[in-house]
């Protein structure tokens, strides 16, 4: 069953395939594609040494700047995180051992005021 809008559209262009293509369209058409792309350039050939020596040179340099910070790192940041981390435990240790949930917390917090 045919809809209003097919119906409309056979109405207007018929049955006749409206898209034609020209004769012998197909037969040149790999001549006229290749007529009208850009000539192949000559290609270049490329030293891959000259390139491999700046890759292995910048590898070298981010592994000595990566390693100098890492041996020359500050040693009290990492204590006073840790002492701190230890600290905290502590306290949520401490509250799981009260049984003391943060409702509780937050009332007497309020009591406090």
């Amino acid at each position: 069953m045919m809809t209003q809008e097919e119906i409309k559209i056979t109405e207007l262009g018929g049955k006749k395939n409206p898209f034609r293509v020209p004769e012998g369209y197909f037969e040149s058409f790999d001549e006229r594609l290749f007529a009208r792309l850009p000539q192949a350039k000559q290609t270049k050939v490329v030293s891959l040494r000259r390139n491999l020596w700046r890759y292995a040179a910048a590898v070298v340099v981010v592994l000595g700047v990566g390693s100098a910070l890492y041996w020359n790192r500050d040693k009290t940041s990492t204590l006073a995180y840790s002492e701190e981390a230890a600290q905290e435990q502590y306290f949520n240790d401490a509250l799981d051992y009260a049984m003391v949930n943060n409702m509780e917390i937050a009332a007497y917090l309020t009591e406090a005021e």
